[in-house]
Protein backbone atom coordinates (compact mmCIF):
# COMPACT_ATOMS: atom_id res chain seq x y z
CA UNK A 1 0.00 0.00 0.00
CA UNK A 2 2.75 2.16 0.83
CA UNK A 3 4.40 1.98 -2.48
CA UNK A 4 1.04 3.22 -4.14
CA UNK A 5 1.02 6.12 -2.23
CA UNK A 6 5.12 7.26 -2.60
CA UNK A 7 4.62 6.73 -6.19
CA UNK A 8 1.49 9.16 -6.35
CA UNK A 9 3.29 11.57 -3.45
CA UNK A 10 6.28 11.73 -6.46
CA UNK A 11 4.37 12.87 -9.12
CA UNK A 12 3.99 16.43 -9.13
CA UNK A 13 0.27 15.63 -11.08
CA UNK A 14 -2.07 12.34 -10.91
CA UNK A 15 -1.83 11.90 -14.63
CA UNK A 16 -4.65 9.36 -15.72
CA UNK A 17 -1.89 6.89 -17.06
CA UNK A 18 -1.09 6.85 -13.40
CA UNK A 19 -3.85 6.53 -11.64
CA UNK A 20 -4.92 3.83 -14.31
CA UNK A 21 -1.58 2.15 -13.35
CA UNK A 22 -2.06 2.23 -9.97
CA UNK A 23 -6.11 1.18 -10.13
CA UNK A 24 -5.35 -1.56 -12.21
CA UNK A 25 -2.18 -3.25 -10.60
CA UNK A 26 -4.70 -3.94 -7.39
CA UNK A 27 -8.13 -3.22 -7.66
CA UNK A 28 -9.05 -3.90 -4.27
CA UNK A 29 -6.19 -1.98 -2.21
CA UNK A 30 -6.47 1.00 -3.90
CA UNK A 31 -10.07 0.93 -4.07
CA UNK A 32 -10.24 0.59 -0.62
CA UNK A 33 -7.75 3.55 -0.24
CA UNK A 34 -9.87 5.63 -2.38
CA UNK A 35 -13.04 4.73 -0.07
CA UNK A 36 -11.53 5.60 3.12
CA UNK A 37 -10.33 9.05 2.04
CA UNK A 38 -13.42 9.68 0.56
CA UNK A 39 -11.82 10.36 -3.25
CA UNK A 40 -13.90 7.26 -5.11
CA UNK A 41 -16.47 9.62 -6.26
CA UNK A 42 -13.97 12.12 -7.45
CA UNK A 43 -12.02 10.01 -10.06
CA UNK A 44 -14.99 8.53 -11.04
CA UNK A 45 -15.22 4.99 -12.90
CA UNK A 46 -11.30 4.57 -12.54
CA UNK A 47 -11.43 2.96 -8.77
CA UNK A 48 -14.27 0.67 -9.43
CA UNK A 49 -14.93 -2.04 -12.37
CA UNK A 50 -18.41 -1.12 -12.78
CA UNK A 51 -17.80 2.41 -14.02
CA UNK A 52 -18.90 3.51 -17.50
CA UNK A 53 -16.18 3.52 -20.63
CA UNK A 54 -14.38 6.83 -21.10
CA UNK A 55 -14.67 8.14 -24.68
CA UNK A 56 -12.02 10.65 -25.43
CA UNK A 57 -13.37 10.70 -29.57
CA UNK A 58 -13.28 14.16 -30.79
CA UNK A 59 -16.75 15.95 -31.87
CA UNK A 60 -17.12 18.07 -34.56
CA UNK A 61 -17.71 21.51 -34.04
CA UNK A 62 -21.17 22.35 -36.03
CA UNK A 63 -22.67 25.64 -36.69
CA UNK A 64 -26.10 27.33 -35.39
CA UNK A 65 -28.41 28.08 -38.53
CA UNK A 66 -29.29 31.91 -38.50
CA UNK A 67 -32.72 32.89 -37.60
CA UNK A 68 -33.26 34.56 -40.89
CA UNK A 69 -33.24 31.02 -42.75
CA UNK A 70 -35.38 29.57 -40.47
CA UNK A 71 -38.17 31.96 -40.49
CA UNK A 72 -40.99 32.43 -42.84
CA UNK A 73 -44.04 34.93 -43.52
CA UNK A 74 -43.98 37.71 -41.02
CA UNK A 75 -41.79 36.58 -38.88
CA UNK A 76 -39.08 36.77 -41.52
CA UNK A 77 -40.32 40.27 -42.75
CA UNK A 78 -40.35 41.56 -39.39
CA UNK A 79 -36.68 40.00 -38.65
CA UNK A 80 -35.38 41.77 -41.67
CA UNK A 81 -36.75 45.27 -40.51
CA UNK A 82 -35.62 44.92 -37.32
CA UNK A 83 -31.81 44.27 -39.05
CA UNK A 84 -32.66 47.15 -41.57
CA UNK A 85 -33.09 49.55 -38.47
CA UNK A 86 -36.87 49.85 -37.93
CA UNK A 87 -37.14 48.67 -34.41
CA UNK A 88 -40.84 48.60 -33.91
CA UNK A 89 -42.53 47.47 -37.55
CA UNK A 90 -45.74 47.45 -36.31
CA UNK A 91 -45.83 51.18 -34.84
CA UNK A 92 -47.17 49.66 -31.34
CA UNK A 93 -44.57 51.06 -29.18
CA UNK A 94 -46.36 54.56 -28.51
CA UNK A 95 -50.44 55.38 -28.69
CA UNK A 96 -51.26 58.19 -31.34
CA UNK A 97 -52.32 61.36 -30.30
CA UNK A 98 -55.47 62.63 -31.13
CA UNK A 99 -55.36 65.48 -33.88
CA UNK A 100 -58.25 68.20 -33.74
CA UNK A 101 -60.95 65.61 -34.61
CA UNK A 102 -62.96 67.92 -36.67
CA UNK A 103 -65.19 66.84 -39.57
CA UNK A 104 -63.04 68.60 -42.26
CA UNK A 105 -59.59 67.51 -40.36
CA UNK A 106 -60.21 63.84 -38.68
CA UNK A 107 -57.48 61.77 -37.13
CA UNK A 108 -55.41 59.91 -40.00
CA UNK A 109 -55.45 55.93 -38.86
CA UNK A 110 -52.62 54.17 -40.18
CA UNK A 111 -54.02 50.92 -41.96
CA UNK A 112 -52.57 48.51 -44.71
CA UNK A 113 -55.95 46.65 -44.88
CA UNK A 114 -59.24 48.11 -45.61
CA UNK A 115 -60.24 48.58 -41.57
CA UNK A 116 -58.90 48.67 -38.43
CA UNK A 117 -59.98 48.81 -34.73
CA UNK A 118 -60.05 51.92 -33.34
CA UNK A 119 -60.19 52.91 -29.36
CA UNK A 120 -60.65 56.91 -27.99
CA UNK A 121 -60.50 57.95 -24.87
CA UNK A 122 -63.57 60.23 -24.15
CA UNK A 123 -64.12 62.37 -21.25
CA UNK A 124 -63.63 61.12 -18.03
CA UNK A 125 -64.36 57.27 -18.71
CA UNK A 126 -61.99 55.13 -17.38
CA UNK A 127 -61.41 52.85 -20.46
CA UNK A 128 -60.90 53.41 -24.07
CA UNK A 129 -64.30 53.09 -26.66
CA UNK A 130 -63.57 50.96 -29.58
CA UNK A 131 -65.07 51.31 -32.63
CA UNK A 132 -64.22 49.71 -36.31
CA UNK A 133 -63.13 52.23 -39.01
CA UNK A 134 -63.51 51.01 -42.86
CA UNK A 135 -61.89 53.14 -45.68
CA UNK A 136 -63.70 55.81 -47.09
CA UNK A 137 -65.55 58.66 -45.17
CA UNK A 138 -64.72 59.77 -41.33
CA UNK A 139 -66.30 57.78 -38.33
CA UNK A 140 -67.69 59.88 -35.83
CA UNK A 141 -66.85 58.74 -32.22
CA UNK A 142 -69.60 59.07 -29.52
CA UNK A 143 -67.65 62.18 -27.69
CA UNK A 144 -67.29 64.00 -31.32
CA UNK A 145 -64.29 63.09 -32.38
CA UNK A 146 -63.45 62.17 -36.40
CA UNK A 147 -61.19 59.15 -37.39
CA UNK A 148 -60.41 58.44 -40.99
CA UNK A 149 -58.41 55.03 -42.15
CA UNK A 150 -55.25 56.33 -44.14
CA UNK A 151 -53.59 53.50 -46.15
CA UNK A 152 -49.87 52.66 -45.58
CA UNK A 153 -48.00 49.76 -47.61
CA UNK A 154 -47.82 46.64 -45.62
CA UNK A 155 -45.13 45.70 -43.50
Amino acid sequence: MSSFISRLAKSTAASKRLVSQLTQCSEGKMGALLRQLGLDRILGGLGNKAGRAISTTPVLKAGMIDDIELATGIFKREKLLREAGCNDPWAMSKAMRRGSGRKNDPTMIPSALGGRMVGCLCGIERGPKWMWLESGDPVRCECGHYFQIKYVPPV
